[in-house]
């Protein structure tokens, strides 16, 4: 009788164990991170429709590095270089956030506007964006395109919008802008969250985290899980004695 009823708990055991390691294994991060992202002039409105997003290519970078010093990383990029005779500089900058799908607060879609002035007549300019998780380093997300910036006009903003996919846990991220130089390939300036606090403290996360059915989050849909299997038990033969209380006969 002893081995009959160890025979029987072993399936639902079984399942129970192979649920919470699948439920596990599907939590834990790609290695990767993925996003799309669309460019160019603010005042010709750039696109920002899911459709035109779908349209761009999809880039691919390593996981998010969220441990270490990010005053280390922002010191080994404040020692910007200037070609002789012209200066570059970013006059103003913020962030617009969008698309929040299950409402929890914290979006996928992140825009960037810069506005970006140059002591020349014309300079070629590109940048490249970085977030930072919380406070840890900058992790590289997307390099503009070449783009000409004439002296201090202020029509000229340039704008960035990128849907996070995937690889981007929930929290509040910072963005840092380099600006570099495309004639000398030089890094000209550095403008992040302590030059502005619109680049600072916003809650995203990528839109697979935003999807409906991650609303409850991984510990609930264990819970769940769990009451759905404690349910099963209450019924199947040997967990209940006479007296219909819930227990492993001995």
């Amino acid at each position: 009788m002893r081995s009959h009823q160890k025979s029987g708990w072993f399936p639902l055991a079984s399942l129970l164990l192979v649920m919470v390691l699948g439920q596990q294994a599907g939590a834990q991060e790609s290695g990767v991170r993925l996003s799309q992202s669309v460019e160019g002039r603010a005042a010709a409105g750039v696109a920002t429709e899911d459709a035109q997003l779908d349209q761009a290519d999809l880039d691919e970078h390593q996981a998010l590095v969220v441990s270490g010093s990010r005053m280390e990383a922002t010191a080994q990029r404040s020692f910007a270089a200037h070609a002789p005779g012209r200066l570059l500089s970013i006059f103003d900058a913020h962030s617009v956030i969008s698309r929040d799908d299950d409402d929890d607060g914290f979006y996928h879609r992140l825009k960037v506007v810069f506005d970006a002035d140059t002591s020349e007549e014309e300079v070629w300019v590109y940048a490249r964006l970085y977030l930072s998780l919380e406070g840890g380093p900058w992790n590289h997300y997307y390099t503009t395109d070449l783009f000409p910036i004439a002296g201090d006009a202020s029509d000229d903003e340039y704008e960035v919008v990128t849907r996070l996919l995937d690889g981007y846990p929930t929290g509040y991220y910072d963005v840092l802008i380099e600006l570099y130089d495309a004639d000398f390939d030089l890094l000209e300036v550095n403008y992040g969250p302590y030059e502005d606090s619109d680049l600072a403290v916003l809650p995203l996360e990528d839109s697979y985290r935003d999807e409906y059915h991650h609303g409850g989050g991984g510990a609930v849909g264990l819970f769940t899980l769990l009451l759905g299997l404690l349910a099963l038990f209450r019924g199947y033969p040997g967990c209940r004695d006479r007296a219909g209380i819930w227990r492993l006969r001995e």
